[in-house]
């Protein structure tokens, strides 16, 4: 089992399509920006629980389907931190990073695509 998080955009791809640029240059460039951010906000274990940074490490940009990219985190745990449990508190990681990556994306769209 893995968590990860996605952005549909297929809407985004009509009007990409219409425009001059790389589209997937730019969408692997705000994946792997978000994927930065949120290892640098994923909490480090115990050594006994954790191994020092396991769920941090076992992460990656998934870029295999067309259009779109997938940040994923592979331990099944990864939702239990993101989201918390009925006894444990959430220690968000991965939608932080997504939310800070909401201007840069923009940013990017309209330097890259619609300024060339």
């Amino acid at each position: 089992m893995s968590f990860s998080v996605s952005v549909d955009t297929t809407k985004l791809n009509e009007i990409i399509a219409k425009l001059p640029g790389n589209r997937d240059k730019i969408i692997r460039a705000t994946a792997v920006h978000i994927l930065g951010q949120a290892r640098m906000r994923t909490p480090v274990g115990k050594p006994k629980t954790d191994g020092r940074g396991h769920l941090r490490d076992n992460s990656n940009v998934n870029m295999e389907y067309g259009g779109y990219a997938i940040v994923e985190y592979y331990p099944e745990y990864a939702p239990y931190v993101e989201l918390g449990t009925w006894k444990m508190a959430a220690r968000p990681y991965l939608k932080p990073a997504v939310e800070a990556e909401t201007d840069l994306l923009t940013k990017r769209i309209k330097e890259e695509l619609i300024t060339k």
